[in-house]
């Protein structure tokens, strides 16, 4: 009887937190909102509530951005601490992709010769790797002994012709590509190969849609500093976006021939299909990610 008490306690507690997190379709309606005060109001009232609250006024995007991150982290940690077999696996799996954020940061920030405390203060929320583990690999100037205490030879290989003295400017965007690639390759291949039937079929639009345009973003980073070869930083893995149709995209001459090519696609091309004007206008890629922000359910909110 015991038991069943408890479990049954668990279920509505982990059913309660949920209930506090933005779904789909109110992740939609924010997106209509025409400035952030509005949307604050919103937030303020749900989850995010505490943590906004302690902003001072006229805060900054990044500031507003770090307290959503530890509304959301702090909902996420409370579910975990109620959710027992596979449920917790899962979210064992979903928080440690966010370590892969915390070596991508650390080697950027390391490169461009910030101090530990501006890098720090950055962190993901839901890491899990201690604060002292990351200040050791902090102290360290090999980009290549970083990664193999904290990564694996997948990532070794694919970080394997960088050195810390030349991430810069577009190389040091590249090589966060491929290293938040990899933890989000590793959470794609336990949804894909563990998860079974009706989880598996609900993540899959959002970890599949997250794989194929972090690849994405991979060739088009290669295009602006001249990687000949791409496939050798690429995630092991693909959902919508077959083999063919990256090859085409891979083969492109430049972003601009490769964001035309992706703009025909028939699931990304709503997405992406102003790719290329958008790129010529601004020659920058920073607009997919906010053309794929509004469009695609990757907020796991």
């Amino acid at each position: 009887m015991q038991h069943v008490l408890r479990d049954n306690y668990t279920i509505a507690k982990i059913r309660g937190e949920k209930g506090l997190l933005l779904d789909r379709q109110q992740l939609y309606s924010l997106a209509e909102f025409r400035s952030q005060g509005e949307i604050l109001g919103v937030l303020s009232d749900g989850t995010y509530g505490r943590e906004l609250s302690e902003l001072k006024e006229g805060s900054s995007p990044v500031e507003v951005e770090r307290a959503i991150r530890l509304g959301f982290a702090r909902a996420v940690k409370t579910l975990f601490a109620s959710a027992q077999g596979s449920v917790r696996v899962f979210l064992q799996e979903f928080t440690h992709r966010f370590d892969a954020y915390d070596l991508a940061a650390l080697i950027v920030f390391k490169a461009q010769g910030k101090t530990w405390e501006e890098f720090i203060a950055t962190r993901q929320p839901l890491a899990i790797l201690k604060e002292s583990e990351l200040h050791r690999l902090y102290s360290l100037d090999d980009i290549r002994a970083i990664v193999r205490i904290m990564g694996d030879r997948t990532l070794e290989a694919r970080v394997r012709d960088f050195a810390m003295g030349d991430i810069s400017g577009e190389r040091a965007a590249f090589v966060r590509d491929i290293i938040t690639g990899w933890g989000e390759e590793r959470f794609y291949n336990y949804v894909n190969e563990k998860l079974p039937g009706s989880d598996r079929a609900s993540c899959l639009p959002i970890v599949g849609a997250t794989i194929d345009l972090m690849n994405l973003a991979i060739v088009l980073r290669s295009k602006l500093i001249g990687t000949s070869k791409v496939e050798d930083h690429l995630i092991r893995g693909s959902w919508k976006l077959d083999r063919k149709t990256m090859g085409q995209v891979t083969a492109a001459q430049d972003v601009g021939q490769a964001l035309e090519l992706i703009s025909s696609h028939s699931y990304y091309g709503r997405i992406l299909g102003s790719g290329r004007q958008k790129y010529e206008e601004t020659k920058s890629l920073s607009f997919s990610v906010v053309e794929y922000s509004q469009d695609s359910p990757t907020h796991w909110e």
